[in-house]
C-alpha cells in the first residue's frame, strides 16, 4: 500500500514518515523544495517533487495512492503562501487528486478552533480546508491538534529565547489562555496507528496532552527546564498589537504577528483522554519532554526577536 506524505519534511512531517516506516508501509513523499528530502537517510521513501497549489504537478505524485496523509500548511500568512492558497485551496486540489487516484483515506491534519469566523483567518482557512476534506468523496479522518511541542519547534523555542534573554519574560495580556500542549511525536503515532483503522473514517478528532496550561504556567515550565528562576512581566495588548503591526512592515519574519495575538484569548483545548480512549496510549507531559530548550543561547534568542529563526534551532 502507497501511503502518500504531503509536507513531509516539515515539522510534524518527518515525524509521520518515520513512524509509517517502522511499521513497514510504503512511503511516498510530496516535496515542494528539490533538496529537502535530504533529511530522509534511507533509500526507503520515494519522492515526487511538487506543490499542492499546483494541480498539474499532483499527477505523479498520487499514482498508484490508496492513502493520502496531508500535512501541509502555513502558520504565518505570505506573500505567495497565504493561509487561503494552502489551506483552502491546497487542500481542495489534494482532495481532488486523491479522489481521481481512488484513494480509500485522506487523513488531514487541521487544528483545534477551526471556525467559521473570518476574524481569525488561520482558523477560518483551517475550517475550509476540512470542509473541502469532508466535502470531497473520500473516506477521511481530521485532526486537530492543540499546540504542538517538539524538538525544532517554533513556539517553545521562541518563548525560551526570552526566557534567556530577560529577567522579566514579557507576557501579552493576562497569560491565561490555556493550550493543551501535545507532543508531536505523539500526534505522529497517532496518524500512523489510524492507518486501518476503519471505526475512525468519517471523525473529526480533538487531540491534547495530558494536561492544561496557560501561558503563564508555560514560562513557569520552560524556565525550569532551563535551569532558570524567572518572574513575568505582563504587557498591554493593544501595545504589543501595534508593534506587531509595525515590525510585520520591516521584518521578513516577525517575532509575533497580528494574527497571533488576535488568537491569544482563544482556549485551544481538546477533551481530556482523547489520546488513551482512541488510540490506546498516554501521551508525554510537556515537563520533562523539552530538554531541546536548554539549547537556546543569547544570540539566538536576539536572532528571533529580530525576526530570524535559527536554522540549528528549527531546520523544517
Amino acid at each position: 500500500m502507497v501511503v502518500l506524505v504531503t509536507g513531509g519534511t516539515g515539522f510534524l512531517g518527518r515525524r509521520v514518515v518515520r513512524e509509517l516506516l517502522e511499521r513497514n508501509h510504503q512511503v511516498r513523499c510530496l516535496v515542494h523544495t528539490p533538496g529537502r528530502e535530504r533529511i530522509f537517510d534511507h533509500r526507503r521513501v520515494e519522492v515526487e517533487y511538487g506543490s499542492v497549489q499546483d494541480p498539474a504537478s499532483l499527477n505523479n505524485a498520487f499514482h498508484d495512492v490508496e492513502t493520502v496523509v496531508h500535512l501541509a500548511g502555513v502558520i504565518r500568512r505570505r506573500r505567495r503562501n497565504g493561509f487561503d492558497d494552502v489551506h483552502r485551496e491546497g487542500t481542495a486540489n489534494v482532495v481532488a487528486a486523491a479522489k481521481a487516484a481512488g484513494a480509500r483515506h485522506l487523513l488531514h491534519v487541521s487544528v483545534v478552533g477551526a471556525a467559521k469566523d473570518q476574524t481569525y483567518p488561520y482558523l477560518y482557512t483551517k475550517w475550509q480546508g476540512e470542509q473541502e476534506v469532508i466535502n470531497g468523496g473520500v473516506p477521511y479522518t481530521i485532526f486537530r491538534p492543540s499546540m504542538l511541542f517538539g524538538e525544532g519547534d517554533e513556539f517553545l523555542n521562541a518563548l525560551a529565547g526570552l526566557v534567556r534573554l530577560f529577567p522579566l519574560v514579557p507576557v501579552i495580556g493576562a497569560g491565561n489562555n490555556r493550550l493543551q500542549p501535545l507532543s508531536v511525536d505523539d500526534l505522529a503515532r497517532c496518524i500512523a496507528i489510524t492507518l486501518g483503522r476503519e471505526d475512525l473514517k468519517g471523525q473529526a478528532l480533538d487531540l491534547g496532552g495530558p494536561e492544561r496550561l496557560n501561558y503563564n504556567e508555560l514560562v513557569s515550565v520552560v524556565a525550569k527546564a532551563m535551569g532558570k528562576r524567572r518572574l513575568r512581566v505582563h504587557l498591554p495588548v493593544w501595545l504589543m498589537y501595534s508593534a506587531a503591526k509595525v515590525s510585520e512592515g520591516l521584518l521578513p519574519r516577525p517575532p509575533i504577528t497580528t494574527d497571533q495575538i488576535k488568537m491569544l484569548g482563544l482556549r485551544s483545548v481538546a477533551e481530556m483522554g482523547e489520546v488513551e480512549r482512541i488510540f490506546r496510549f498516554t501521551p508525554r507531559p510537556l515537563e520533562g519532554n523539552i530538554d531541546f530548550v536548554k539549547s537556546v543561547g543569547i544570540a539566538d534568542g536576539i536572532q528571533m526577536l529580530l525576526g530570524a529563526m535559527p536554522r540549528r534551532i528549527r531546520d523544517h
